[in-house]
Formats: C-alpha cells, sequence, structure tokens
C-alpha cells in the first residue's frame, strides 16, 4: 500500500489561471537586450498632460519588485481600440520627434514616445501606479530589469523566448519563469532555475520554486498536479476553488515516487450540437517502471497497478482508514466513468461512477470488468434474472456498455 505523507500539503500552484495556448516559434521578432537595448533606453516623464508633477509610482509588488503588469492590466493594453489606436499613432509618427505625448482612451491616460533607437513606448498611467511597454511586432513587450530578458504578452500571459533556442519558451507565473511544454494536452511546466543578472527584493513569504519541481496543468485550466521534493510527492489541485483558505485548497496527495503525470479527456457532447473535452482521468507514470496508476479529477479514487502480475488495486482517497480493495490481476487498462448531477444548488456536480477493467482471465485473453466507485462488481442490467455468470456476460449485456464502446454517453 501506497501511504501518503504525514509533513502536510503544499499550497497551491498558479491558483484559476487558464493555461494559454503556447506561441508559435517567432525568430524574427524576438527582442534582443543585446541588440535591441533594454528597459533604460526610455526615461518615465516627470511630468503629465496637464504639466503638473508625476504623482503615480512605478509598478512593482508589495516588496518592490519589477513586475510585468498584471491579469487586469492586460486586459486594459489588449484592448481592441487601444491597440488600434496605437497602431495608428506608430504608423503616423515622426522618427525625428522623441517628445513625450499624452493620450486618453478607453478611459484610461497613456503617455507615448519614440526613442533614439527607433522603438515605440506606451505607458499605462492606472491609478496609483504607471509602467511602460514597447509595443513592436504587432505585440505588447515588458523588461525584466533582473533577468535582462525582453518578455512579450501572448494569449493573456507573458512569455520569454530564448535567442539562442528559439524553440525553448518559457511563461511567467505569479512572477517566476517556468519553461512551458505541451504533451498531448497536458501542459508541463518546470521552473527556470537560471539565475538573475541583479538581484530583485527579497521576498521572505515567496521562496522561489524548487528547479526539481513540475506542475502539469490540465488543458482547461481546473485541474494541476504537483510533482515535488525528493520523494516526488505528487498533489492534485482543484482551480476552480475560489477561497484559498478554504479546505477544498490544499492539494490532494495522490502517491509518491511519481515521475509524471497526464491527463486524459473525454469528448462531451452538448444539447446544441457543440463537443467539450472533459478531463477523465490521470494517468500517473512513476519511478518504478512497474507501478502506474489512475485517478479521478476529484481526486476521490485512486487504482495502483503494480508488480510483474499486473495487479490493480483500488484506493479511497477521501478516506485513508479505508482498506484497499484488490479488483484483479494481468490488467492492462483501467477506464474511468464520470458523471454528472445538479446539486441543491442547482450547480453541476461531476464525480466518478464506474471503473472499467481490462484484465486477462483465465485462459490469458483479455476481458472486460465493470466495478461501481467503491470496489464492488457492477451489475447494469435492470432484468429480474439472475445475472450471466462472468463480467465478461454481464459486459455483453449490458446497454450501458455498450454506449460506452459505441461513446454515446448520457451526461
Amino acid at each position: 500500500m501506497i501511504v501518503p505523507p504525514q509533513n502536510g500539503r503544499p499550497g497551491q500552484p498558479g491558483r484559476g489561471r487558464v493555461m494559454p495556448v503556447p506561441p508559435r516559434r517567432d525568430d524574427g521578432a524576438v527582442l534582443d537586450p543585446r541588440r535591441d537595448g533594454d528597459g533604460r533606453a526610455n526615461l518615465p516623464p516627470n511630468r503629465r498632460w496637464d504639466g503638473n508633477p508625476v504623482t503615480q509610482r512605478p509598478w512593482t509588488n508589495p516588496y518592490g519588485r519589477y513586475i510585468p503588469p498584471s491579469r487586469d492590466h492586460v486586459t486594459i493594453i489588449n484592448n481592441t481600440t487601444i491597440i488600434n489606436n496605437i497602431t495608428v499613432v506608430q504608423r503616423g509618427w515622426d522618427s525625428r520627434n522623441h517628445d513625450y505625448g499624452w493620450y486618453y482612451w478607453n478611459g484610461y491616460r497613456l503617455s507615448h514616445r519614440y526613442d533614439t533607437y527607433g522603438y515605440h513606448w506606451w505607458g499605462f498611467y492606472i491609478g496609483d501606479s504607471y509602467f511602460w511597454t514597447r509595443y513592436s511586432n504587432g505585440r505588447h513587450w515588458w523588461y525584466d530589469p533582473y533577468w535582462h530578458r525582453w518578455v512579450y504578452l501572448h494569449d493573456g500571459r507573458w512569455w520569454w523566448q530564448d535567442p539562442a533556442y528559439p524553440t525553448v519558451v518559457y511563461v511567467i507565473i505569479d512572477n517566476n519563469y517556468y519553461r512551458y511544454q505541451d504533451n498531448a494536452g497536458t501542459i508541463v511546466v518546470r521552473p527556470d532555475p537560471t539565475q538573475p543578472v541583479e538581484a530583485p527584493p527579497a521576498e521572505p513569504s515567496a521562496p522561489a520554486p524548487a528547479p526539481d519541481e513540475d506542475t502539469m496543468y490540465s488543458l482547461d485550466g481546473t485541474r494541476s498536479v504537483k510533482i515535488m521534493g525528493e520523494a516526488h510527492d505528487a498533489y492534485l489541485y482543484d482551480l476552480t476553488v475560489t477561497d484559498p483558505n478554504g479546505a477544498a485548497a490544499g492539494g490532494q496527495w495522490l502517491a509518491s515516487g511519481v515521475k509524471s503525470a497526464k491527463f486524459v479527456y473525454d469528448d462531451k457532447h452538448e444539447t446544441d450540437g457543440t463537443t467539450t473535452q472533459v478531463i477523465r482521468q490521470i494517468e500517473l507514470d512513476f519511478d518504478d517502471a512497474k507501478t502506474a496508476a489512475v485517478a479521478d479529477p476529484e481526486g476521490e479514487r485512486k487504482i495502483v497497478i503494480s508488480g510483474d502480475e499486473r495487479s490493480a488495486d483500488l484506493y479511497n482517497l477521501k478516506d485513508e482508514a479505508v482498506p484497499a480493495t484488490w479488483l484483479a490481476d494481468g490488467v492492462s487498462e483501467i477506464k474511468m466513468v464520470n458523471g454528472e448531477t445538479a446539486n441543491e444548488a442547482g450547480e453541476t456536480v461531476r464525480s466518478l461512477k464506474l471503473l472499467i477493467v481490462t484484465a486477462k482471465d483465465a485462459n490469458g485473453v483479455d476481458s472486460l470488468m465493470l466495478f461501481d466507485r467503491d470496489g464492488a462488481v457492477y451489475d447494469p442490467s435492470a432484468a429480474p434474472e439472475p445475472a450471466p455468470s462472468s463480467p465478461a456476460q454481464r459486459l455483453r449485456t449490458s446497454d450501458a456498455f455498450n454506449s460506452l464502446n459505441t461513446g454515446k454517453i448520457g451526461w
């Protein structure tokens, strides 16, 4: 039996952040400080549009660290009206004019300057703070003064593309750089261990992530699995939880010795004819090649397949006192089936309903077996006559299983 660690659960990374579509390789449009200058090319003005002193302060975090514009800021600077106005100004600009100009668009005050290196800068003065970005190649760019990197805005996130390795991209999450990889529907991010060129202000309450930690996100941004520590403990997070101090905000321990996690999806057919993908299960690979596991997206049940005999055992992740239930030997595949119901508030709730286990029977032939969420053999037949003698026979007479095989699942 795999026993969970006793030292508590870690905090949740990237809460509530839907993972974006990765940017395409973009060699010609990448800004490089060695070639294109840095943040010192532009100095914000001391006087505002009416001649009075600028009272806003540079955009920083509570510890005084300069950080890229926030999600709220991104909504403002990426507004279609503002982008169109910026484009018009830049196209008609006199390259001999390096003075500051002021604009009032969409309810926000902007300042503009064309620097002596040939780049347009835009300052956004929002509330008590301001920040400046370049607008070049159809993108906003922000210069990181600590890592000496130009990062650019794409799909609501800030990215860095290493000029030396243009196929490698990094995404900023919680003001840290993470190497980004799309692994067939599972977004994998790993902290960038590169140290800053200039140390940012210390943040005692926010230590840097360990370089050997991997976080895997579902495409819809509703779930993540984080693998951390020497024991390679895997924790599942529900990123839809809104109360960071609530009981549901903590990570659900899944297993130790985990090498990677993968989200597997089902097609859900909506009443309007559209199709969306919903998470069916989470598959875990282990450092021990003879071990594998499958968990449901709510973190309630887990099936571990282990040993040469490929023995499958079901675990109740919500109640450690419940003993493991043996399901079968010779297991080659596990498929979880989730259903949707409405709670008292009318909200849709998904939960695990059935387990489909593929295993070899006494003759060495792959057979299918159905179990309920607690490991009891499931009989889908509503007929009053005695059930067929074997799980395989029960499946062949099951309307529910035939629906699963054809993909016509009633949600």
